[in-house]
């Protein structure tokens, strides 16, 4: 960051200041000048396919259990229960989805920030802060 610049924004996913946008990847840092960015995006994906699966999978396997509580013995219980957690929690996850901040610059995206569920709020504000550096 050069002395002359005013830092706007900073937290996790990077720094935002009146020239500049630096992001802060696993593997290093990249820095993009304001004039160079043509659109930010906060993205919410989710694999439906997965999600419905899932859940449809841990109902079908409940239900079988059921079915034959009395022919099967406590460990294929145990196991089949086991399966049904898993594959609701599956589900679940691919239900809520995950996040990504995406960056165009020059009419191609940069490599996405991904925002984990905790960090959903700091991911929002991030990009809250580019779009008012870009707007200036």
């Amino acid at each position: 960051m050069e002395t002359n610049e005013k830092l706007i924004f900073s937290n996790s996913f990077g720094s935002v200041t009146d020239k500049r946008v630096i992001l802060n990847y696993k593997s290093g840092t990249e820095d993009i000048l304001l004039n160079h960015i043509s659109t930010v995006s906060y993205q919410h994906e989710r694999n439906y396919f997965f999600a419905i699966g899932g859940f449809l999978l841990s109902v079908v396997v409940l239900i079988g259990i059921l079915s034959n509580l009395s022919s099967l013995d406590g460990t294929e219980v145990l196991i089949m229960l086991l399966f049904v957690l898993f594959s609701f929690l599956s589900g679940l996850a691919n239900w809520i989805g995950h996040h990504n901040i995406v960056i165009s610059v020059g009419g191609k995206n940069r490599k996405p920030l991904k925002a984990e569920l905790s960090k959903t709020r700091e991911g929002k504000e991030f990009v809250k802060a580019i779009k008012g550096a870009l707007l200036r």
